[in-house]
């Protein structure tokens, strides 16, 4: 095989190693509840939560159809809970709500689904990690130059020596003449 070949192939699964990981969770359940035959589930997302937005998603089936969903929150340092209501998910599966976890402690979570059957609280806790040094997030960005860089080099040393090559055949090659 030709060593371009192995070369390239080698920088592609550098990049793919070093590029950020994918965070394709569904989120993580923290409580769930029944009204009879239907069931309420509370997630959040991502599956472990950084201080900054967390995603609360409420999926209830379709025979509690909620008419209103509050939602509380609060962590350890604070005295007054983050209330507020529950809109439309933008998938389509159930309610949701962003809240922004300010500090890295246990946070709990309470979720009051009212409907037409009935209502039901839905209690949960999660625990929130301190958010990660900025240059750690922004790590695969950073080292993403250094591929790059080692693919230019390479190309044009191969230019260079392609190029001394045509001109050392060029030398022993008649020039045609009209």
């Amino acid at each position: 095989m030709n060593p371009r070949i192995h070369t390239l192939l080698f920088m592609m699964l550098f990049l793919c190693a070093i590029t950020c990981r994918a965070i394709a969770d569904g989120g993580q359940v923290i409580a769930t509840a029944t009204l009879g035959q239907e069931h309420a589930v509370m997630m959040v997302n991502p599956s472990r939560a950084t201080v900054g937005m967390v995603a609360v998603i409420v999926r209830v089936t379709k025979g509690l159809l909620p008419v209103e969903c509050v939602l509380s929150a609060h962590g350890a340092s604070h005295d007054a809970p983050i209330q507020c209501a529950l809109s439309e998910d933008p998938d389509g599966l159930g309610q949701r709500a962003l809240i922004e976890c300010s500090d890295a402690s246990l946070w709990t979570i309470s979720v009051r689904v009212a409907s037409a059957n009935g209502e039901l609280v839905l209690n949960g806790t999660l625990q929130v990690a301190p958010a990660p040094p900025r240059w750690q997030s922004q790590l695969p960005w950073i080292l993403f130059w250094i591929p790059l860089a080692a693919l230019l080099f390479i190309r044009q040393l191969a230019r260079r020596h392609a190029k001394q090559y045509d001109d050392a055949v060029d030398v022993f090659l008649p020039r045609h003449t009209l």
